[in-house]
């Protein structure tokens, strides 16, 4: 197979960020996506590629009728956020937006699809193209999964746009990438009363403040250093009036963690916390914790040696970075549970745009830029996987790596593969 990728991915160059701009304009909350999802099926029955609905509001694709399934993918929801930004294609959905990127990962695919359709001779094998609903709520991903959709597919691949890596660098690596997402609800159980006689009541909002302080010293206090944790709260909802002391109080919040072991420790921790400083203040916690439905994101080295040996034939060897694994979830991994897999991290930020911020803020915005080069990331992965599979049936084994992979990340994937190797030995 040879696509010259740089080349046919900056002639699709307006029409992804078209359709980035359009998405952007129009976002849907997770499992909401239906003119999302309408305007994914137009434009692949525009290039004739078959494709079906799943988990109600998701689109697969399909291009190549042979040879082993491989899969890409994008999610496609969009956040509770009220738009900051003044553009031409704001949000135009009041209190929603594609806050972390979604939008473009949706158009790169789809440009990623019409250059594989026109190559769909070459490719020797099947390619998926999972536009996935819900990644937000963590639901779509295992609704994919357990349908079916992806029972037969030997190898997935995924990634993900950051404004807070430059645009022009990409990164991918073996082992943790993404943290597990853990997710919790406090309610707090006081007594109302006058704000001038607070000796009658029991302050939930005095009890619902010490308890987010404690919650904090989960991580500091109780956490071995080296292990990466993090407890947030995110929403906290507490009284009516300035002048009334509130009886009750509520929150939520988040625990992110790299393994269940860790998790499950935190879930107690937390649990204890929230009950024992409830009752300092004279006042009842109940505590409802959800373990995570996806685990880390733990890219599996021989994928993402073969999305990264691809990407090396595309990018230039300074686009190429290493960046720490991140304490934000993404239920890719529950993909990686059945199938290996790999997820990349792409640059899509530039300062002098004013395009910086960072996901999940109300002025995120990318150097679009990024949608090119993650359509050229989603092809670089998918030529090189089917090269390797021709060389290795026409008896020649594996490509050869590239010099400028020596050492460094690849050196990484090369002493992953060991470790692993030697754990299954025993």
């Amino acid at each position: 197979m040879n696509i010259e990728i740089r080349k046919e991915a900056e002639a699709l160059h307006s029409y992804v960020v078209n359709l980035r701009k359009h998405f952007h304009q129009h976002p849907e909350l997770s499992l909401e996506e239906w003119e999302t999802t309408k305007r994914i099926e137009e434009e692949l029955m525009q290039m004739e590629i078959p494709f079906t609905r799943a988990a109600e509001t998701g689109v697969i694709g399909i291009i190549g009728k042979q040879g082993p399934v491989i899969a890409l993918r994008a999610d496609i929801d969009a956040l509770k956020v009220e738009e900051q930004n003044d553009i031409v294609y704001k949000s135009c959905v009041p209190g929603v937006m594609h806050a972390c990127g979604h939008d473009a990962h949706t158009a790169a695919l789809l440009g990623a699809a019409k250059i594989l359709k026109a190559h769909e001779a070459e490719l020797g094998c099947t390619v998926k193209l999972i536009f996935q609903p819900g990644e937000e709520i963590s639901r779509g991903a295992k609704m994919i999964l357990e349908a079916g959709h992806l029972d037969h597919v030997e190898q997935i691949f995924g990634l993900h746009v950051f404004a807070d890596i430059p645009v022009g660098y990409v990164n991918i690596e073996p082992g943790p990438r993404m943290a597990e997402s853990d997710y919790f609800k406090i309610s707090i159980k006081g007594r109302q009363g006058h704000a001038g006689k607070p000796q009658q009541c029991v302050d939930a909002t005095v009890a619902a403040a010490s308890m987010i302080i404690n919650l904090q010293q989960i991580v500091s206090r109780e956490t071995n250093p080296i292990d990466s944790a993090v407890v947030s709260i995110g929403y906290v909802q507490c009284g009516s009036v300035r002048n009334v002391i509130a009886g009750s109080a509520f929150m939520e919040g988040t625990v992110r963690t790299f393994s269940r072991e860790e998790g499950r420790r935190i879930k107690n921790a937390v649990k204890r916390v929230a009950m024992g400083t409830a009752a300092a203040y004279h006042a009842t916690a109940n505590v409802e914790y959800n373990l995570s439905a996806h685990p880390a994101v733990d890219n599996d080295p021989d994928v993402a040696e073969i999305a990264f040996s691809g990407a090396t034939k595309v990018f230039d060897e300074k686009a190429f970075i290493e960046v720490p694994k991140m304490m934000l979830g993404e239920d890719f991994s529950v993909y990686q549970q059945r199938i290996p897999g790999a997820f990349a991290f792409i640059g899509a930020g530039n300062e002098e745009m004013g395009r910086a911020y960072p996901n999940h803020h109300e002025k995120f915005n990318i150097d679009e830029n990024a949608v090119t080069n993650s359509v050229m990331m989603y092809l670089s992965y998918v030529q090189e996987y089917v090269n390797r599979k021709e060389q290795e049936a026409k008896g020649q084994g594996a490509v050869k790596k590239n010099s400028s992979q020596d050492g460094g990340l690849f050196g990484r994937f090369q002493k992953l593969r060991k470790e692993r190797e030697a754990a299954k030995r025993g």
